[in-house]
């Protein structure tokens, strides 16, 4: 896995967290963790391998746990643990350009729109257009997003 899939899988469990309701400032750890990551001129394969997360910058012993199960099986326990909120296919909400992890939870914890496929049902009802934050660039976006999918 390079650094920058690492650092991609880092800010999925971000965006994840955040949906689910896990407290957003518990989150912001992942976001540096992996900018320094996708910076970084050594292999996170290497770092594994050595068992040197906790040299990275704000890696304690339990988010290198949670790194190494993801390096290990792709997924942490971490994710797994609060799976029972949210469904992993919420993140195809914020796949959507414009779509954040934000509006993401709003649209899954006030509407229960918790992936792209009931997405594109609520809108097709004609609900998305009037849930507020949701403007003409964003629906489009929105639409755009599952043509192509």
């Amino acid at each position: 896995m390079t650094n920058r899939e690492f650092a991609d899988k880092l800010k999925d469990l971000r965006d994840f967290l955040i949906i689910a309701g896990y407290e957003e400032s518990h989150t912001t750890r992942y976001t540096q963790i992996a900018r320094f990551i996708e910076k970084m001129p050594e292999s996170i394969e290497d770092l594994h391998r050595e068992h040197r997360f906790t040299d990275i910058p704000g890696v304690g012993k339990l988010v290198a746990q949670y790194m190494r199960e993801i390096m290990d099986n792709g997924v942490s326990s971490k994710q797994i643990e609060w799976e029972q909120h949210a469904p992993i296919t919420v993140l195809e909400l914020v796949r959507i350009p414009g779509l954040g992890p934000k509006t993401a939870r709003k649209l899954f914890q006030e509407y229960g729109i918790g992936s792209l496929a009931e997405l594109k049902t609520a809108d097709e009802a004609g609900f998305v257009a009037d849930i507020q934050g949701v403007g003409p660039k964003l629906l489009e976006a929105i639409r755009q997003q599952y043509r192509t999918a």
